[in-house]
């Protein structure tokens, strides 16, 4: 899953290119990737999520959903202002998303678990797309792949560090973490819906 979960991100910028042609297939694509994250999430993993915690499940999907927004908005102010501190709390915001979803993938051995690194992986392809339409015009093909490196690396070090310091399996902290990647799901949803009708 790890590797999936990196690949496509690489593969979200060709998708976006390709969605932008529309087209029969390119729509049906798309919609089948929306249809399974939303049956991923409404039938597995949000009732999951709220035999563990009950309400506060709901209070950290709500959390997850409004985080992504904040860190957009960090992206595209240093994308188009150049700003010091926006491009690193940007950073910081993309690699401790990156390093939540790394850490989430050493769990996929149970059921829960194994839904949510699924859904990780569908919902990567959007976030390749989202960090390529904001980067790639002002920073170039370039530094666009490198910003999707950087978020494989963050990625891949959350994964090594919740396998030799976290104990999550079975653990309250998974608890906690899983409501809040699937709100950053949920965001990436509602953001491709106002892609899709808000053509940019």
């Amino acid at each position: 899953m790890l590797v999936l979960s990196i690949v496509s991100l690489f593969i979200g910028p060709l998708l976006y290119q390709w969605l932008r042609g529309g087209g029969f297939i390119a729509k049906a694509f798309d919609s089948a990737i929306i249809a399974v994250l939303i049956l991923l999430m409404a039938f597995l993993l949000i009732p999951e999520s709220w035999s563990q915690l009950g309400p506060l499940s709901l209070v950290l999907i709500l959390t997850g959903y409004l985080l992504p927004g904040l860190l957009e908005h960090l992206v595209k102010r240093a994308a188009h202002t150049f700003h010091l501190v926006s491009l690193v709390l940007a950073l910081v915001g993309l690699a401790l998303h990156a390093m939540l979803d790394g850490a989430i993938l050493t769990v996929s051995d149970g059921a829960a678990g194994s839904h949510l690194s699924m859904a990780i992986v569908i919902h990567r392809f959007g976030v390749g797309m989202m960090l390529w339409m904001m980067v790639q015009p002002v920073f170039g093909k370039r530094g666009a792949l490198g910003i999707l490196a950087f978020v494989s690396l963050a990625t891949l070090a959350g994964y090594a560090l919740s396998e030799s310091v976290l104990d999550l399996e079975g653990s309250y902290t998974l608890s906690v973490i899983q409501p809040l990647i699937i709100g950053m799901i949920f965001h990436s949803l509602a953001h491709r819906s106002h892609g899709a009708s808000h053509r940019h």
